[in-house]
């Protein structure tokens, strides 16, 4: 690829990134004032339900496809119908296994049963969505990529305060919302995927290679998924809806805060990454993953030493006032966390999904996954929230800390420690004067621009330049 269109790609996806990333902080600081904590606390658990289909079902087949695209390129008309025709296969199965759980008995049957089909609907819908977006993103159509990450979200609020102000459904507003916006994107996109694309065959290889490649890949999401949702139920179970509203608005917070530049890298630099790999091309993937990991510390690990430091000011502006009690205990908390996981996933993982290791993953997520369970049942009943935070912070450790260590036998990446050491020192120096400017002047605003100033004057003078080549390549 050259270096002007690698170029212009970082900048479409950025901008339209951080258009999305806006759109999430505004949708997280309007809901959080129309909506009270335990409407929004059953719409957090409505969305786990909703993963958690499309953990079971879903994701290996997206990842799949994403990973092979590459590999088929030439006979793209077959990839896509092998891709859509296994996906519509999936879908089958779902609703056989939906009719199925109707002859089930439950505890609160009624309620089960009466979300089931808008659980299953958001399932397919959002599925088909991230299904296209993978197509888009892989193939380099940025610009229907971008436009579908800024329209969906804007769909998203749109529905949602015409649904509450207008139609006065309150209790299922943002559920309803959530299951439109997917739909009306995903029909579109994919009229736009198979428009002038002639009909191609089904083929067997295909679906085979998506088969052994992404199927290991569903134990692997389901414990993801008992990572990342496990403490929501468990605290919908222990301590009701409005808990989970609380504890899933700060969570979503700074997950959205420290991710969303993170998949921003992740978009830029994997299909770099696979199509270098494809060529066997092994010395610059050694050099991508390299540069990854400096952004990580030059840039990550910053963002999240800032949102750790001035937690109280950002809280208190995106966050309404009823889902703030515990957030200067939550935020710092979730800001570590966040930091490992995204190291993890666009990082590490990396490895494990070139190397076509996705099993020894899928055993490590497995470990973590049953430490973070057991000390959600242990803590949650005891100190509630701040127990089921530090369940997850403990478990992230030990999952990052075991990948990176199984990782270097597939792929060894170069750990710049200088570059380590400058950027603790500069934020230290950071720190250091936005506390001498606190003392002086009671502006928390003030400190931020400070804290921030210092840091990227030194890391853009005794840092930059480890980063220029691959910057320059990549972003400019």
């Amino acid at each position: 690829m050259s270096k002007g269109l690698i170029g212009k790609r970082s900048i479409i996806y950025t901008f339209s990134k951080i258009i999305s990333a806006i759109l999430s902080l505004l949708s997280i600081s309007l809901f959080t004032r129309v909506f009270d904590a335990d409407v929004y606390g059953q719409y957090l658990l409505f969305v786990s339900y909703v993963t958690l289909i499309c953990s079971l079902f879903f994701w290996w087949h997206r990842l799949s496809v994403y990973r092979y695209y590459h590999k088929y390129k030439d006979e793209y008309s077959s990839f896509l119908k092998t891709s859509y025709s296994s996906f519509f296969f999936i879908i089958i199965l779902l609703l056989s296994c939906s009719i199925a759980i109707y002859f089930l008995p439950f505890e609160n049957q009624e309620l089960i049963l009466g979300l089931i089909p808008f659980c299953i609907c958001a399932a397919i819908f959002k599925s088909n969505f991230d299904l296209n977006q993978s197509l888009f993103n892989i193939s380099r159509r940025d610009y229907l990529f971008c436009f579908n990450i800024i329209f969906r979200p804007l769909l998203f609020v749109s529905f949602s305060m015409i649904f509450h102000q207008y139609l006065k459904i309150y209790d299922y507003a943002l559920m309803y919302a959530f299951i439109i916006s997917f739909f009306l994107v995903a029909i579109i996109s994919d009229f736009l995927i198979f428009k002038n694309n002639s009909v191609g065959r089904f083929e067997k290889k295909i679906i085979t290679k998506f088969y052994s490649y992404g199927f290991p890949l569903t134990g692997l999401f389901i414990f993801d998924y008992i990572l990342t949702f496990s403490d929501r139920l468990l605290i919908g179970h222990y301590l009701g809806s409005e808990m989970v509203g609380m504890y899933g608005a700060n969570y979503d917070l700074i997950k959205m805060m420290v991710l969303f530049g993170m998949i921003i890298q992740g978009y830029i630099i994997y299909p770099e990454l696979n199509r270098t790999f494809e060529k066997n091309n092994l010395i610059e993937v050694k050099k991508l993953m390299a540069f990854n990991l400096n952004i990580f510390i030059t840039v990550f690990l910053p963002l999240c030493i800032f949102i750790i430091y001035f937690n109280n000011s950002i809280s208190t502006l995106f966050i309404g006032k009823q889902f703030t009690l515990l957030s200067s205990e939550l935020i710092p908390i979730f800001s570590i966390i966040f930091l490992l996981w995204g190291i993890k996933i666009h990082h590490i993982d990396y490895i494990f999904q070139l190397k076509e290791k996705t099993s020894v993953s899928m055993y490590i997520l497995f470990f973590g996954s049953l430490v973070n369970l057991i000390l959600n049942f242990i803590l949650i009943p005891r100190i509630e929230l701040i127990g089921a935070s530090y369940a997850t912070l403990l478990s992230y450790f030990i999952i990052l800390f075991v990948s990176f260590i199984v990782s270097r036998n597939f792929l060894k990446v170069k750990i710049d420690i200088y570059i380590i050491l400058k950027t603790i020192m500069f934020l230290g120096f950071g720190l250091i004067f936005s506390n001498i400017l606190g003392c002086y002047i009671q502006n928390e605003v003030l400190s931020m621009v400070v804290f921030l100033v210092i840091y990227i004057a030194l890391a853009l003078k005794f840092n930059y330049h480890v980063l220029k080549p691959f910057l320059s390549k990549l972003y400019f």
